[in-house]
């Protein structure tokens, strides 16, 4: 077992306290001690470790508190009253997890073996992190492609993915090695499974998706075998627990790949070595000639959504009150609906609810290769999402002409100029989309001049882009580093 010499405190004696201490002792770590607001532990043994009152904090020399109790809120709050710095205070599963992994990590002992020549270069294989599943979901379906496109130019390839419960959409470019996360509950043992797997498959490349158990697991085997492993990660989303995962391991990873400008300027600021950071921009398929049709004022407008059927960062539930307030105004509209997650049946049965299924489609799944003719036969793209890094789907829709009428999240403005190829509103603010669609369904003239541009927009961005290229290129430097 690893012995880890980091000085760690708990804060919460409870079922979680509970699994938290199993989970460090796994990795070779144990708190000095844990505190507790009930004075009836105050003394006690809990799995091995003492209870201490929270006034006896002073007494003792820490590098964290981690809180391991399910009232945050309260505690950070009561951390921060004892004088404790918020560097100092760790909370939230994910980011207790994050920290333990490096401090374990940092102890590790490089490997001496497992070496192979600077030839083998060109027979280095690409590992996909798919943690979130084979499914049908912007960054899966971006992978998918990028599988193809550098399996056409000879590079061999492996998925990483995991069993989930939502639809299951497996690409068979590549073989698939699925952990079964059902049966495994402990998570040293997933971590080992991928790292094994990683390991099996050196020399590598593996291309980072989400900051979770396979980039981790990746980061274990660059600290084992360095020579022999090269990490891409990839920013996806605008969601701090990426800047504070990849921040943390910073010098794990060989290159960030950044999607939007918003990613870009708050990378920097978490003052991670520029040199690392490229700027990933998406290859969609677009026309030279925008080739569709625009409806006059008596057609119903067409208003679509291509995207993950959930209300969690989405906010697809949204959707139902902006129907309601277009109805008020008196807009004749269709809205597709394309996806599918874990609010779509939910979906389904509230379109029934509020008697909206004469303007409410619930379309479901599609084929990606459908996807341009989805977004041909829609006037306008609308999103409602949170958070976002860089939608895929926005640009895909812009490149047939579908006028987005979206949130002001991260990528928004990397593609919408608003007033001009769309429009941007404030996150929630559905009061301004419906506004906004208002203004476009008035004035048709108007729709078809934004729509043109939105297709010029993405198609001139278009017209050198070759991500095959640009990945065989990044692959190369991060070896030749």
């Amino acid at each position: 077992m690893i012995k880890v010499n980091i000085r760690i405190l708990f804060f919460g004696a409870g079922k979680l306290g509970k699994h938290w201490i199993t989970c460090f002792r796994d990795w070779g770590m144990v708190p000095q001690g844990i505190l507790d607001n009930n004075k009836d532990l105050w003394g006690s043994l809990w799995e091995g470790v003492l209870v201490y009152d929270p006034s006896m904090l002073e007494t003792f020399n820490f590098d964290y508190i981690f809180i391991t109790c399910k009232r945050e809120a309260e505690i950070y709050r009561q951390l921060l009253e004892l004088g404790v710095a918020k560097n100092k205070i760790i909370v939230g599963n994910h980011n207790i997890l994050n920290h333990l992994l490096f401090y374990a990590v940092k102890e590790m002992a490089p490997s001496v073996g497992l070496t192979k020549g600077r030839d083998d270069i060109g027979k280095r294989k690409v590992l996909f992190d798919l943690y979130n599943g084979m499914i049908l979901g912007g960054v899966e379906s971006w992978s998918y492609a990028l599988a193809k496109s550098l399996c056409e130019k000879g590079y061999e390839g492996l998925y990483l993915t995991r069993d989930v419960t939502t639809s299951m959409v497996i690409d068979e470019t590549y073989p698939v090695f699925m952990l079964e996360n059902h049966k495994i509950h402990c998570d040293k043992d997933k971590i080992d499974t991928y790292v094994m797997k990683i390991i099996n498959n050196l020399p590598c490349t593996v291309i980072c998706n989400f900051p979770q158990y396979i980039f981790w697991s990746a980061c274990i085997v660059k600290r084992l075998y360095t020579d022999q492993i090269r990490i891409i990660a990839v920013q996806h989303s605008d969601e701090s627990l990426y800047y504070s995962t990849y921040n943390l391991w910073e010098e794990y990873v060989d290159c960030f790949l950044v999607i939007s400008s918003r990613m870009e300027q708050r990378i920097l600021s978490e003052k991670i070595d520029r040199n690392k950071i490229n700027r990933l921009e998406w290859e969609i398929p677009c026309d030279r000639n925008l080739d569709r049709e625009w409806g006059e004022k008596k057609i119903y407008l067409q208003i679509g959504y291509a995207g993950r059927v959930t209300i969690s960062q989405k906010r697809v539930d949204l959707f139902l009150e902006l129907a309601l307030k277009l109805k008020e105004k008196g807009i004749r509209f269709l809205l597709n609906i394309a996806g599918t997650g874990n609010y779509y049946e939910k979906l389904c049965e509230r379109v029934q609810e509020e008697g909206l299924q004469d303007c409410i489609v619930c379309v479901g799944c599609i084929d990606r290769k459908n996807i341009p003719n989805f977004w041909k036969k829609q006037d306008i793209m609308i999103s409602c999402s949170e958070y976002e890094g860089h939608s895929i789907s926005q640009s895909e829709a812009m490149a047939e002409g579908a006028v987005p009428v979206i949130t002001d999240v991260s990528g928004a403005r990397d593609d919408v100029t608003d007033g001009y190829n769309g429009y941007v509103v404030d996150v929630g603010d559905i009061d301004a989309l419906a506004d906004r669609i208002q203004k476009l369904y008035l004035d048709r003239t108007k729709l078809k001049q934004m729509s043109i541009r939105a297709h010029d927009t993405i198609c001139k961005r278009q017209k050198d882009m070759d991500q095959t290229v640009f990945w065989d290129d990044l692959i190369g430097k991060v070896w030749q580093a």
